[in-house]
């Protein structure tokens, strides 16, 4: 399909791009929009199904050797894409994008191997948080991420931009039942980061915490952290000793637990009593 010119914003077609600052209709619509020339080139790169493309003028070149013929591409001039989308559009690019289903637990599972990594938030609510977790995790190389039915959407703009598209990527299970999920998941251990060590007698220090093949790490939001509930599974309860503050933002934390159990604390040989 050739270059669309817009010099309207009356297309219907242009609704999913449309003040998408303010809006969260596409999780429910099945679809999510991408911002930025590098997020879009990475949603276009992926096995994801791009519906449309929005750029500015400026920007047409650069996406030449991108365009496909078969997803429609909005081109108008910056002031226009602006009032469109609400702000002041100066990256240029916009893509919407099908959702797909989330991916089966069991499924991950059945293709991993004997070691596992996930990381688990149950209620994790900021979406610079969920980006950023998401980013970690891609880079640490864990298994899955699973996320409570209370947690910020993976696939919003913001938590995309934040997580530099590693949600295309990473495998993100967004469960209705995550502690079933849980109970069903077959890690050895299920470890919670607490941040505050007074709160439990036996709290393990993170640097003498060594893994088992399979590990699920439960980090709660900043607000609250791990609720009864939630530490009622886990097998350890872990916290990082600090010295002149009493606590660390959720995706620091993981950062530092995700370094530890994936290059500083190797499997031990001995077999789960």
């Amino acid at each position: 399909m050739p270059l669309i010119p817009v010099q309207t914003l009356d297309d219907p077609r242009l609704t999913v791009f449309r003040d998408v600052k303010a809006t969260r209709h596409s999780r429910w619509a099945g679809r999510f929009v991408a911002e930025g020339a590098r997020l879009v080139k990475r949603l276009l790169s992926s096995d994801f199904v791009v519906e449309s493309l929005m750029l500015t003028e400026g920007r047409v070149e650069e996406f030449s050797s991108w365009l496909r013929p078969e997803i429609p591409t909005f081109v108008m001039p910056q002031t226009l894409a602006a009032e469109l989308v609400g702000y002041n559009f100066h990256c240029g690019a916009m893509a919407c994008a099908l959702r797909k289903p989330s991916p089966s637990l069991d499924d991950i599972m059945a293709r991993g191997g004997e070691r596992m990594t996930f990381v688990v938030c149950p209620d994790v609510n900021d979406p610079e948080n969920i980006g950023t977790l998401i980013r970690l995790g891609a880079a640490f190389g864990i298994d899955a991420m699973l996320l409570g039915p209370a947690c910020a959407d993976p696939f919003s703009r913001r938590v995309l931009r934040v997580s530099m598209g590693n949600a295309l990527t990473l495998p993100i299970v967004c469960s209705q039942d995550l502690n079933a999920d849980l109970l069903a998941s077959g890690s050895e251990r299920r470890s919670a980061h607490e941040p505050d060590a007074s709160a439990f007698r036996r709290i393990e220090p993170l640097g003498q915490a060594r893994r088992p093949a399979r590990l699920a790490l439960l980090f709660g939001n900043e607000a609250n952290g791990l609720g009864s509930e939630w530490l009622e599974l886990c097998d350890r309860r872990l916290t990082i000793p600090m010295q002149g503050a009493d606590s660390l933002n959720v995706a620091i934390s993981a950062g530092i637990f995700l370094h530890h159990f994936t290059a500083s604390a190797p499997v031990p040989s001995v077999s789960r009593p």
